[in-house]
């Protein structure tokens, strides 16, 4: 009996590393969906005051697909952003941002078969 719960409970705990990847490598990620579409995004501390902005979309049916990632102070102020045109089953973003101290949103917005989805990250750094 002990054994079989044992075995429940890795099981378990197996399942929500791959289901929660954030649990596996402490990075901060937002899934959006759409039909096949998944985007995760976030904001990586490199060193010092240098951060990553970063986004990357799983496109498997090759749709084409408008990304903009965009950072803002903590008055929705636009700092800067990136953005890409693509019709790959992968698409990447990645820019360094030098930060100080403060609240900053990150929004991430894509446009896919005509319709648009958004997500939005707080950090405090």
């Amino acid at each position: 009996m002990k054994k079989k719960v044992i075995c429940i409970a890795l099981a378990l705990l197996m399942s929500m590393m791959i289901t929660f990847p954030s649990f596996a490598d402490g990075s901060v990620e937002t899934p959006l969906t759409r039909a096949e579409i998944t985007v995760t995004f976030g904001l990586k501390h490199i060193s010092g005051s240098t951060y990553k902005m970063w986004a990357r979309i799983s496109n498997p049916t090759q749709t084409t697909v408008n990304v903009i990632l965009t950072l803002y102070d903590s008055t929705y102020n636009p700092i800067t952003s990136i953005g890409t045109t693509a019709t790959y089953s992968i698409i990447s973003l990645n820019k360094n941002v030098s930060l100080s101290s403060g609240t900053y949103h990150l929004r991430l917005t894509y446009t896919a078969d005509g319709a648009t989805y958004s997500a939005e990250r707080t950090y405090t750094i």
